[in-house]
């Protein structure tokens, strides 16, 4: 082989390493930005669900008041307040 057939294949060797690196590198920032897209959409699910989650303790609040409670017991099941209160124990 003449010097000038091995400066070519080193050349084309060359070419060929700088081809796949390029290649590998398009693919790393494709994947990269895919990791990024599949991240933002996670993030914007947990605000979402963070929010839903707000709503719900004050909706849970709300249904818990105790004038509430208080207000359905009296109207819906008619019942009334103790007026006179006793301890009764058992035996056992």
């Amino acid at each position: 082989m003449s010097f000038s057939s091995k400066q070519n294949a080193i050349v084309f060797i060359l070419w060929v390493a700088a081809i796949i690196s390029a290649a590998m590198q398009v693919s790393a920032t494709h994947w990269h930005r895919q990791l990024v897209a599949g991240w933002q959409v996670s993030e914007h699910q947990h605000l979402v669900l963070e929010q839903d989650y707000g709503r719900l303790l004050l909706e849970q609040s709300a249904l818990t008041a105790h004038s509430r409670v208080e207000r359905i017991a009296k109207d819906k099941l008619q019942m009334i307040e103790a007026k006179d209160i006793q301890v009764i124990r058992s035996s056992r």
